[in-house]
């Protein structure tokens, strides 16, 4: 083999070494987008709650549901309706999954979705809560308040924006929902979740 076609071949693996690493690195690089519609169901996500005993039912919680709905949608046909009797002035209840990471992996994680209101209120009767973490959500105090849920009539979007250092963690949490301001029942719809994982 004489100079020339040695040459030839370290360039050829040079051009090929470097195209496989700026694929690699712009791979990486690139958000992993989840999005959420519950047109088929809770797809990966699932309901969860901390909520207070019901003085009214003794030995019971309070009532809380989270269900899939066609009453209304900001995206396709369905919605989740979130429920909670928040007569006793506590609870919160959410939609949670998972989500794999490598680890050690320091990332940023930002959450949105659509939240409908049947009313506009100037009272704070519900927060809008969200969660991030390594950690599984068990309790209210995991989440961060970013909104007021009856800020307008109708939908609105919200977002939630942290960043997470997974540390020997191969898994992440994230989990959003709504808390308990006001004594009342009080029922809101979600949709056209997002979650981009940078």
């Amino acid at each position: 083999m004489n100079a020339k076609s040695v040459i030839l071949i370290v360039l050829a693996v040079a051009v090929t070494a470097s195209a496989f690493l700026a694929w690699y690195f712009q791979l990486s690089a690139s958000p992993q987008i989840i999005k959420e519609d519950f047109e088929n169901g809770f797809g990966e996500w699932a309901a969860d709650a901390d909520v207070p005993l019901d003085p009214n039912n003794p030995g019971h919680l309070v009532e809380w549901s989270i269900t899939r709905s066609t009453e209304v949608a900001s995206s396709g046909q369905y919605s989740l309706k979130l429920f909670i009797d928040g007569r006793q002035d506590d609870g919160t209840i959410w939609i949670e999954r998972k989500i794999a990471v490598k680890k050690n992996a320091k990332i940023k994680i930002d959450i949105s979705f659509d939240l409908y209101s049947e009313q506009e209120s100037f009272n704070t009767i519900a927060a809008i809560c969200a969660y991030a973490g390594i950690r599984k959500p068990e309790t209210e105090e995991y989440f961060s308040v970013i909104g007021s849920a009856n800020e307008v009539t109708g939908w609105k979007r919200y977002s939630f924006t942290t960043d997470v250092d997974a540390g020997f963690s191969e898994e992440i949490w994230v989990a959003l929902g709504i808390s308990v301001r006001w004594e009342t029942h009080m029922t809101y719809c979600i949709d056209n979740v997002e979650v981009k994982i940078l």
